[in-house]
């Protein structure tokens, strides 16, 4: 059984929860044509939230955000690893190959032709969120500084873990996903206001 791991970063609160479906389609709802067969492995996605503690009364360590499961749509898009196999850039000419959706326990499965893919949630699919995040950040304001584009560059493009697909395997992924506070969510933008007690 392969057990390869993939590390998240968080996605920011951008992040749409979708409601999980059992129908394997793209971004543009097109019916991936998948027949199975030897050339085919299966991805087993595992996916938690933490909230955020974000101020306020000391909860106590039995009452901090604990990792809770995650429902959503992640977006698969093949990938070309680099010399180490580990990690790829997300090249957005190439296609979104497929959607795996979690369920209310957080899993998901997918059969997947075998190869190398990204795990994008909706953001990094396109350039939309990119695009969006410069125009409303491009410039300070009186308790941020102007995005970093370099930083947004990264951001949208990676390089991020390569998840490998083998035919015949079960490649065991755990995503955990980590949200910030209001004034730490934008990606990118340096907050320096003032902060709740």
């Amino acid at each position: 059984m392969n057990t390869d791991k993939f590390l998240c970063v968080l996605f920011g609160p951008a992040l749409v929860l979708v409601a999980c479906s059992t129908t394997r389609t793209t971004d543009r709802g097109e019916v991936y044509p998948w027949n199975g067969g030897r050339g085919s492995g299966v991805l087993h996605l595992h996916a938690t939230y933490t909230a955020p503690y974000c101020g306020g009364a000391d909860p106590g360590p039995e009452g901090m955000p604990r990792p809770m499961p995650w429902r959503g749509a992640m977006y698969l898009r093949a990938a070309a690893p680099d010399s180490s196999g580990v990690m790829a850039p997300n090249e957005l000419q190439r296609p979104i190959v497929d959607t795996i959706r979690t369920d209310a326990t957080g899993h998901g499965t997918l059969s997947l032709p075998a190869g190398y893919y990204l795990l994008l949630d909706q953001d990094r699919v396109d350039e939309r969120r990119y695009q969006q995040l410069l125009k409303e950040h491009g410039r300070s304001t009186l308790h941020t500084d102007a995005i970093d584009k370099a930083c947004l560059d990264r951001w949208l493009h990676g390089p991020f873990g390569v998840v490998t697909i083998r035919g015949g395997d079960t490649t065991h992924v755990e995503l955990p996903l980590f949200d910030q506070c209001p004034w730490y969510s934008t990606p990118c933008v340096s907050y320096h206001g003032p902060l709740p007690p």
